[in-house]
């Protein structure tokens, strides 16, 4: 499959699932509980009530962000979970970068613009302009800034776990939007995210797995003209 389709696959959402085993320092990393998207964690995302509140003035105050990851995808048609590497990084002005290393170079922009997807010679293509496409991937611009006030206009917000180990949870409330995303969710500990699941269907999602992460990060101008916009 041409790499730019798996891209525009991120992109989009849809037609991935995950089913493998992640790792923590060693340790399998933890999974949400089951009635994570339930009312009885549902929290106001313009009033976050505590320890969330603690927890995202940490992460807000990370500036930009330097990390490596894992991303594990499983199609219908494949029957062993494809694996990519690469980088993320994050800036508050630019946006989202992510910069696939293998199985091939490719790099994915995410920002206030919509999506970028550019190749290893450079070459760039518009993302969907679709705009509840793009609400569904500009989400995880909002989840990675942990900008819960901009995520409230098209997700229900939840959240579970302690200080230590936390997960928060986004269900779209647009049922134009549920067609290409149906939840996201965020796990983290302390102040780190350790993986984010980006899901459509049971049988349908995608999971990036965070690696080690560099905060307060300076991008060179190299940097910016490589990675971003």
């Amino acid at each position: 499959m041409n790499p730019f389709r798996f891209l525009r696959f991120f992109a989009l959402s849809t037609a991935l699932a995950v089913a493998v085993v992640t790792v923590c320092h060693g340790e399998p990393l933890p999974q949400p509980p089951d009635n994570l998207i339930a009312p009885a964690h549902e929290i106001d995302p313009v009033r976050v009530p505590e320890p969330w509140s603690d927890i995202l003035a940490r992460l807000q105050k990370e500036g930009n962000i330097y990390s490596t990851f894992t991303e594990n995808r499983s199609l219908p048609f494949k029957k062993a979970p494809v694996v990519f590497t690469g980088e993320i990084r994050l800036s508050a002005q630019h946006g989202l970068s992510l910069h696939y290393l293998t199985p091939e170079d490719r790099r994915m922009i995410v920002d206030n613009q919509g999506v970028l997807l550019r190749d290893a010679a450079g070459h760039t293509r518009q993302g969907s302009s679709d705009p509840h496409a793009l609400a569904a991937t500009t989400a995880l611009l909002d989840v990675m800034r942990f900008d819960f006030k901009a995520l409230a206009l098209h997700f229900n917000t939840y959240a579970a776990g302690d200080a230590k180990i936390w997960f928060f949870g986004f269900e779209p409330k647009d049922d134009d939007i549920s067609r290409t995303l149906s939840r996201l969710t965020v796990m983290g500990e302390n102040d780190q995210v350790r993986r984010i699941t980006i899901r459509k269907s049971a049988r349908s999602s995608i999971e990036i797995i965070v690696g080690e992460t560099k905060t307060n990060v300076t991008f060179t101008p190299d940097e910016l003209h490589r990675y971003f916009r």
